[in-house]
């Protein structure tokens, strides 16, 4: 049975034109369109691709409906037109086929106007059976030929092909040799070619066309590879250029920073972060890490006429508007600003105040102003000051200068020509006690003593001090005169002579740059010290003691402080300079801890051009510099030790203290009055918070103890046999191993940061040992180190990151020891001898490598992946002594080594075969035999000395925030002088 054709409404057999204008076809194909369309195309497909060249369309023109026929209204004429260009008549036989009337009309023209011999036959589907005996086909079993056109058509029996199979549910591919075969089967009587050479022709061109689209498509990838390969180069080199460029650019920014962070500090802290914007670069990390050294600016709504601490840390600032309370713990924000509506009256902040005074206990503020008046603030609550009364000091309407609160509640008021003392022990019942003598200067801090100055009847100073007595409400009585080698002009001075805190030493200032010193303990018998000289060109205009009266610091005229180590009179030695842009220097006042120094500017333009004054705060050590963010009060050089949450560190040693490092974040407001100069959002700490003592450790030995967390923070480890402490009440330490006396102080202490395992070491020469903490009440010693007894510092033994090494040094070389829970040590591997002993050493966070310092000052690192075979990756000496502290930080990039030259030094470590070194931090005064840690967050750089311990922020994100909450933006001039090639784009915007 054959499927019913439908209706001619639309045509299913051949067609009419020519489709490459040539003058006929080799074929015309007539099929069933509804039966035979898709193997009809693939067979088309298959004859004309047969046997062709690369560089050919197709091999045969061949006629076939939807290839050649176009809309037109005489369809069979132009199929007529298509049979009667064609050599040849291909008939794909099926059912359908036969019982088309469209492929029976075009049989039957090719047969009345053709020959059967050049009729082909393609066998789809049904049946196709040839009677011998009949010469004919077998029409009762013959269905895919039309009977009435192909009845007795040949007179033998034809050869047709039989494509059924491509009929399959998997269409047939070129290269198929069934395919092939058929295709040759109708390509030879269509070109009058043997089967044979058709096929092999077929298969010669088929392999050229293969080799030459693999022999293209070669050349096309390596032309592809070749322009991949030089895109790509230039585009590293395009990135290699840019980063030198941004390289270079940061290198130069952080080089101009530096040179005008004293001067201009906000544009330095702008280009400061830009550097680090820019690449990060070792001098821009470096940069980072010091900027805290960097003055603070404060600038006041008017020019800042005083300022002056607290014993309570507050600072307060004196401007034209009144007086401004600053916390500096809390930054550089006012806590409180006076304005007219938090005075009883207007007259008060009418009259600016011109010097201020704080009691010894830090709850009351005096206040003078330039009517000779003298307010009383009690200061309890910085945030609400409670006024207390006010009084005139002195008659005449005259500005006070000098303002000094002593003990037993006496007030000293100086204008510069007379000045009064004031009973203020009942502030709202002030009350005069006596006169002072002309041109007073200074009051000692007991309020026993005032220096004046002695003068001619034309007010000119005849190089002499007055020291007189004060007592009760009698008038100062003269004991000693104190006489100066040089004239001295200090009319115009508002500090210019001080004494020391403890009231033994005098300093005064004069216009020859000189600093006279006088032993004051015996008033009425003055003893000389020596004099300090300084460079100033025009005079020196204020002097100020350190809380602990060991650092003496001079205002110069050009706006300078110069800082004087005077712990020994005898042998006053200068320290650090601090420049600023002021034309001339006014109060001086150092923090109570000593660490931050005040200082008024007078003016900020040079040659007095302009006004705007500022204060200014310095980060100060001794007489030294310091880009430390806090130091803590501690003693001895053990290792700071941090706990794993970086919340608590443990530091001195001698004896061990520990405290809370809580974080607090930054604090941000603009200062009352809406002044936006006054924004100075700020975290002094850097984010390290306020750190808080809370508690102090029983010492096992007078000598000192090393001491380390367990890896749950609950724990600090000490002493020889180990000690145990549970610090879940950080405040209140719990000794956990009360059994056994301790002989010694470790003093060599290292936690395992995975197992519960501790190295400890007593004398330095003894062994170290191991001991398992997993019971923290009785832990159980596994073993020693052998005789890794040669090492020299506070830091020689170090566990891996992954816990299962430990580093002890073993003479002048270092050995490698396995480690695990409840076994003893078994040796790994030794690295060679060093040049000499070891005395410090830390392995990176990945456990890869192992940092070496020395007695030389040289560090090394090393390879210890494979613990037998350590290899030797670089090194660099640039400390002049052992090296005595070593800590490479949680990320792998920095590391810190401490020496006995007294140097702190940052290195970039992330090329560990080439440590670079980042600073040599500015810590004050030098700590020599210092030992270093990293807090396990990477935050905090802590510092253990003989001096205290002292901490810095290593983690560039708060310092950048801190250093944009510091500074004003940078405006487009600046920009533009800068970094004239980049467009503006403020780095803290």
């Amino acid at each position: 049975m054959t499927a019913p054709e439908p209706e001619p409404s639309r045509y299913e057999g051949g067609g009419s034109r020519d489709e490459g204008g040539g003058s006929g076809y080799d074929a015309f194909i007539s099929y069933s369109h509804v039966w035979d369309k898709d193997l009809a195309t693939a067979f088309q497909s298959a004859l004309q691709s047969f046997d062709r060249p690369w560089y050919r369309p197709r091999g045969l023109k061949l006629f076939r409906d939807e290839t050649n026929l176009a809309a037109s209204p005489h369809l069979w004429q132009e199929i007529e037109e298509g049979l009667a260009r064609s050599r040849w008549l291909v008939v794909m036989a099926s059912p359908p086929a036969a019982a088309s009337p469209w492929v029976r009309r075009e049989i039957r023209w090719w047969l009345t106007h053709r020959s059967a011999e050049t009729l082909l036959i393609g066998w789809t589907d049904g049946g196709l059976v040839w009677d011998s005996d009949r010469a004919e086909f077998d029409w009762s079993r013959t269905d895919a030929l039309p009977r009435e056109e192909m009845d007795r058509a040949f007179d033998a029996e034809p050869r047709w092909v039989d494509l059924r199979w491509l009929r399959g549910p998997e269409q047939a591919r070129a290269v198929d040799p069934r395919l092939v075969e058929c295709a040759a089967e109708f390509v030879a009587p269509l070109t009058g070619r043997s089967k044979d050479e058709l096929i092999g022709d077929h298969v010669r061109r088929r392999r050229q066309t293969r080799r030459l689209v693999r022999a293209t498509v070669a050349t096309l990838i390596v032309l592809l590879l070749l322009a991949v390969a030089g895109g790509v180069t230039a585009y590293v080199q395009r990135n290699s250029a840019r980063a030198q460029t941004l390289v270079a650019q940061s290198r130069q920014l952080a080089a101009e920073a530096a040179s005008i962070s004293d001067t201009q500090p906000d544009l330095a802290r702008q280009l400061m972060v830009q550097a680090y914007r820019l690449a990060p670069t070792a001098e821009a990390v470096g940069a980072l890490v010091e900027s805290h050294a960097l003055p603070r600016v404060v600038r006041g709504r008017g020019p800042v006429r005083a300022a002056a601490y607290s014993s309570r840390g507050l600072l307060a600032m004196a401007d034209d508007t009144g007086i401004r309370l600053l916390d500096p713990a809390r930054g550089t924000r006012p806590v409180f600003t006076e304005s007219a509506e938090s005075t009883e009256s207007t007259e008060a902040t009418e009259r600016p105040t011109t010097a201020v005074a704080f009691s010894p206990d830090g709850r009351l503020l005096a206040l003078g102003d330039t009517a000779g008046d003298v307010r009383l603030l009690d200061v309890t609550d910085p945030g609400d000051p409670e006024p207390l009364g006010s009084a005139s000091a002195v008659a005449g309407r005259k500005e006070v200068r000098v303002l000094a609160l002593t003990s037993g509640g006496r007030l000293f008021a100086m204008t510069g020509k007379d000045g009064a003392v004031l009973d203020v022990s009942e502030p709202a019942r002030s009350k005069s006690l006596a006169r002072l003598p002309d041109y007073p200067v200074a009051a000692s801090p007991r309020g026993d003593l005032v220096v004046s100055e002695e003068r001619d009847d034309e007010d000119g100073y005849l190089g002499r001090l007055r020291l007189s007595t004060v007592s009760g409400s009698a008038p100062p009585r003269q004991v000693a005169t104190v006489a100066s080698p040089e004239q001295v002009d200090i009319s115009g001075a508002r500090q210019r002579a001080m004494f020391s805190p403890n009231g033994q030493l005098l300093a005064a200032a004069g216009d020859d740059s000189q600093v006279r010193l006088w032993d004051v303990a015996d008033p009425a018998r003055p003893a000389v010290r020596p004099t300090l000289t300084t460079q100033s060109r025009f005079g020196l205009h204020s002097v100020a003691f350190s809380p602990d009266q060991s650092t003496l610091a001079t205002g110069d005229s050009d706006g300078t402080v110069t800082l004087w180590d005077v712990s020994d009179p005898m042998r006053p030695r200068s320290g650090a300079q601090l420049s600023s842009r002021s034309t001339m220097l006014g109060d001086l006042s150092f923090s109570p801890d000593g660490h931050t120094l005040a200082s008024v500017g007078v003016n900020d333009e040079p040659f007095g051009l302009g006004s705007d004054p500022t204060l200014r705060l310095w980060a100060v050590s001794g007489s030294e510099r310091t880009s430390a963010a806090t130091t803590l009060p501690t003693d001895g050089t053990f290792p700071p030790a941090f706990d794993p949450d970086s919340r608590l560190l443990a530091a001195g040693g001698e004896p061990t203290t520990v405290w809370r490092l809580d974080s607090t974040g930054d604090t941000t407001g603009d200062s009352a009055g809406g002044t936006t100069s006054d924004t100075t959002r700020d975290d002094t700490r850097d984010n390290t918070g306020a750190p808080r003592r809370l508690t102090t450790m029983e010492t096992v030995n007078p000598s000192g103890q090393a001491t380390a967390f367990s890896t749950d923070g609950r724990t600090l480890f000490s002493g020889m046999p180990l000690k145990a402490w549970d610090l879940t009440d950080p405040a209140r330490p719990r000794d956990l191993t009360r059994g056994e006396a301790r002989k010694d102080g470790a003093s060599r202490l290292a936690a395992n940061p995975v197992l519960p395992l501790v190295a400890a070491r007593g004398k330095s020469r003894d062994p170290a040992e191991v001991w398992n903490i997993g019971d923290r009440e009785q832990p159980t010693l596994l073993g020693t180190l052998g005789d890794a007894g040669a090492g020299t510092g506070h830091q020689d033994l170090a566990f891996s990151p992954d816990g299962a090494l430990v580093a002890a040094p073993a003479g002048n070389a270092v050995r490698l020891w396995w480690v695990g829970r409840n076994s003893p040590p078994r040796p790994a591997g030794d690295l060679p001898r060093a040049k000499g002993p070891v005395s410090a050493l830390a392995f990176g966070p990945k456990g890869h490598t192992l940092f070496v310092g020395d007695e030389t000052g040289t560090i090394s690192t090393w390879d210890v992946s494979r613990p037998g075979q350590p290899e030797r990756q670089g090194a660099s000496a640039r400390h002049t002594g052992a090296i005595t502290g070593l800590a490479v930080h949680p990320d792998g990039e920095l590391a810190a080594t401490a020496g006995l030259d007294g140097r702190i030094r940052l290195w970039d470590v992330r090329d560990s075969a080439r440590p670079v070194e980042v600073t040599a931090l500015s810590n004050g005064s030098p700590y020599p035999g210092a030992t270093v840690g990293f807090s396990p967050d990477g935050r905090l750089l802590a510092v253990s000395g003989e001096t205290g311990t002292r901490l810095w922020t290593v983690d560039a994100t708060p310092i950048v925030r801190r250093l944009c909450a510091e500074s004003r933006p940078i405006t487009r001039d600046e920009w533009a002088q800068y970094l004239p090639d980049r467009p503006y784009d403020p780095p803290c915007a």
